[in-house]
């Protein structure tokens, strides 16, 4: 940490980061079984600087500039952006809450995710396709969010980001909302979010032609909301948690061109548990149902996902884990894929396990 002083403002920046590495096998990609080293699964690999300055009066400046990446490769994440995670600026204020704009998280991902398989043990355990973000797979450019301070354990939080397509104020633009509670044992969330235009409002998403679960309606649709709530408890060294979402894609375009009268809903419903055996052995599971409705074909598409972590703290910075993960494709889904972080399988089955290593600085 790197501090300046002043007259009555006292400033400091943070250097942060997590590596994040392991081999994984997979049973089925495309019809042959692989090993993969890959980067950033239980966490995604990052650097980032945090910093504060503050102004006097319970208010201070802060931003941050966060950049992922794959120690494997040594290239870029996010789309090969800069800072892909996060890059903001802005005001916070003890009384007031912290007003941010830049790159920046909403808040299905911040708040619903948090309480997840996924928020709590990586993207190896997550919703089918991510198609809620409650794996982050995807942020939000040209954000003003807000974020209240803590009321009686209670956060609110607002996010609006500007399409930046000229004479089009509203096409690419995002709306979102949360409310979070969190005191002593018990947190509970709920967020909405709305897309115009996804594929192109956040282009760096799960909507892409590899991922089997949304049918690449995500690149079709016209808008995309998604609501969803989650909680969880803790008592002693257990913790249960579980979580609920509604997906919808609507004003489907499947030829890129005139759009018809069409939209596609996904609800999932997850429930997990995790016990720490020792403060330095962690051991968790996770189950996930998704059922989909195809408006216009009237397809029902469902999945199945089982996973669950063993994980060791050899540190307080670094801990060594396995994960293993089995997704099952059932009613008119026909083809199991964990995207986007492992190609579809050539079936209804596909299984994953990794060995991975991680550490924080």
């Amino acid at each position: 940490m790197f501090f300046c002083g002043f007259a009555h403002a006292q400033s400091n920046v943070t250097l942060y980061g997590i590596i994040d590495d392991g081999l994984t096998y997979t049973s089925n990609i495309g019809g042959h079984s692989a090993w993969q080293m890959q980067s950033g699964i239980s966490q995604g690999s990052r650097w980032g600087m945090l910093g504060r300055e503050d102004l006097g009066g319970g208010t201070a400046a802060v931003f941050r500039l966060e950049n992922g990446f794959d120690i494997n490769r040594g290239t870029l994440g996010q789309g090969t952006r800069m800072f892909g995670r996060a890059a903001y600026v802005g005001l916070t204020n003890t009384r007031y809450g912290t007003f941010t704009v830049g790159r920046q998280n909403e808040f299905m991902g911040d708040y619903v995710g948090a309480y997840t398989a996924n928020g709590n043990w990586g993207i190896l355990l997550p919703h089918a396709g991510d198609m809620d973000n409650t794996g982050i797979d995807f942020r939000i450019n040209n954000a003003v969010r807000y974020v209240s301070p803590s009321l009686a354990g209670v956060t609110l939080g607002a996010l609006y980001s500007f399409g930046g397509t000229l004479g089009q104020m509203g096409r690419n633009a995002v709306e979102s909302f949360g409310i979070n509670y969190a005191r002593g044992p018990l947190s509970i969330a709920a967020a909405y979010t709305a897309i115009d235009h996804p594929a192109t409002a956040v282009s760096e998403g799960v909507w892409t032609v590899n991922n089997p679960v949304d049918g690449n309606y995500g690149i079709a649709a016209g808008h995309y909301r998604s609501t969803g709530m989650s909680a969880q408890y803790v008592f002693g060294a257990a913790k249960v948690a579980a979580a609920y979402t509604n997906t919808r894609f609507s004003s489907l375009d499947p030829t890129l061109g005139a759009r018809i009268d069409g939209n596609v809903t996904f609800n999932i419903g997850e429930v997990i548990a995790a016990y720490n055996i020792t403060p330095a052995l962690q051991i968790g599971g996770a189950y996930s149902y998704t059922t989909g409705k195809v408006s216009e074909t009237g397809k029902t598409p469902r999945y199945h996902i089982l996973g669950g972590i063993v994980d060791y703290f050899l540190s307080k910075r670094t801990d060594v884990y396995f994960q293993s993960t089995w997704m099952r494709a059932a009613g008119d889904a026909t083809i199991a894929g964990l995207a986007p972080v492992i190609a579809p399988s050539s079936g209804e089955n596909q299984v994953i396990a990794r060995v991975g290593i991680r550490t924080r600085f």
